[in-house]
C-alpha cells in the first residue's frame, strides 16, 4: 500500500512540473525610435548698394576694365565724380560682414552726397535687431594753409586734448565728423512694416514720405549720430523680424548740411562745410546684432527689459 502511494505522490509531481512547463503571458511592446532635439539657429547676413552723386556701384555688367570673368564692382552713373568705370567697394552681396566698409571715401568736398541701402537677411527665426554705431577716429591729421587760416597756427595740426567722451583722445581733434549729416530710415516702402519685393518702393533707396526715420533728431552730425548709439530695429514693442525675410535700411549723408524740409525730401547744402575740415579723417564702426524673439519677451536694445503686462 506505501509504494502505491509513493507512485501517485511521484505522478503528482511530474503533473504539476508538467503545468509549468506549458503556460504562456500576453505581452505587448511599443518603442519610439530617433528622438531628437536640435537647436534652431539664427543667423544674419548683409548686403549693401551705394550711392555717390548720384553714381551707383554696380557690378561691372559692362566689363568696362575688361577682367572677363571676374566679379568687379565700379562706379556706373552719368555724375562726373566719382568717375563711371573706377572701383568700388560699399556694393556686396549677403554675406557676413568681415570687412566689409559702407563708407571708403578718400577724397570728399563740400556738396558731396550719398547713401547705401543695407538689407539685413534674417535664417531662419524671428529675431530682434539693433545697430550700434562709434565713431573711432576724428582726427585732423595735417595742418594745410586754408586750413590754418580758419583754426590759426596755435590750433591747425596740433594735437589737442579734447573734452567729452573722448577726453584726451588725440585722435579726436579733428573737425570732419561735426561737418557730415546723416538721416536713415526704415525703407519699407508703401505698406507700413516689411512686406518684400513685391511691395512699392520697399529697398528702393529713396526715402518716401511714410517711411520712418530712424534717428530720434531726424538728422544730425556723425559726431551726435554715430557717435556711441545704439538703434532699433526690432524690439518687443515693434515685433521681430521674420525669420527667412529681408528688411531694408537706407542711410543717407552729406557733407555739409542736410535737411529735410518736407518729409520724404532730402537736400544737401555743401556751403556750411568750411576750410577747418581739410586732411580731416573720420573712421566709424557701424555693427548689427540680432536675438531671438521666442521666449524673449520685454526685449530692448539699450539692455533694458519691458516688464511683461
Amino acid at each position: 500500500m506505501k509504494k502505491i502511494l509513493l507512485s501517485l505522490s511521484m505522478i503528482a509531481a511530474v503533473a504539476v512540473v508538467g503545468v509549468g512547463a506549458t503556460g504562456a503571458f500576453f505581452s505587448d511592446s511599443e518603442t519610439s525610435t530617433g528622438n531628437t532635439f536640435t537647436a534652431g539657429a539664427i543667423d544674419l547676413t548683409v548686403d549693401s548698394e551705394q550711392h555717390y552723386n548720384g553714381n551707383v556701384c554696380a557690378i561691372d555688367t559692362l566689363d568696362v576694365n575688361d577682367n572677363q570673368n571676374i566679379l568687379e564692382y565700379v562706379w556706373l552713373g552719368s555724375a562726373a565724380y566719382p568717375v563711371q568705370g573706377t572701383p568700388c567697394n560699399g556694393t556686396w552681396l549677403a554675406t557676413d560682414l568681415g570687412a566689409h566698409k559702407f563708407f571708403d571715401f578718400l577724397d570728399i568736398k563740400p556738396g558731396d552726397e550719398g547713401e547705401n541701402t543695407i538689407s539685413l537677411h534674417v535664417d531662419s527665426n524671428d529675431a530682434y535687431a539693433c545697430v550700434d554705431v562709434n565713431i573711432t577716429k576724428n582726427d585732423d591729421v595735417t595742418c594745410v594753409e586754408p586750413e590754418e587760416g580758419v583754426e590759426g597756427p596755435a590750433v591747425c595740426g596740433t594735437d589737442i586734448p579734447v573734452s567729452g567722451p573722448h577726453m584726451g583722445d588725440f585722435n579726436y581733434d579733428g573737425e570732419l565728423a561735426q561737418n557730415i549729416n546723416f538721416f536713415a530710415w526704415a525703407d519699407t516702402g508703401t505698406t507700413a512694416g516689411f512686406q518684400g519685393t513685391s511691395d512699392v518702393g520697399e529697398g528702393d533707396n529713396i526715402w518716401q514720405a511714410n517711411e520712418i526715420p530712424l534717428f530720434s533728431n531726424i538728422i544730425g552730425p556723425a559726431s551726435d549720430a554715430l557717435d556711441g548709439e545704439s538703434y532699433t530695429l526690432a524690439d518687443s514693442l515693434t515685433g521681430p523680424l521674420t525669420g527667412g525675410s529681408t528688411s531694408y535700411i537706407g542711410l543717407a549723408w552729406c557733407a555739409g548740411t542736410l535737411t529735410a524740409p518736407v518729409p520724404g525730401t532730402l537736400i544737401c547744402d555743401g556751403s556750411t562745410m568750411g576750410n577747418d575740415t581739410q586732411t580731416d579723417s573720420m573712421v566709424a564702426d557701424i555693427a548689427f546684432r540680432i536675438e531671438q524673439a521666442r521666449n524673449n519677451e520685454g526685449f530692448k536694445c539699450d539692455g533694458s527689459h519691458l516688464d511683461p503686462q
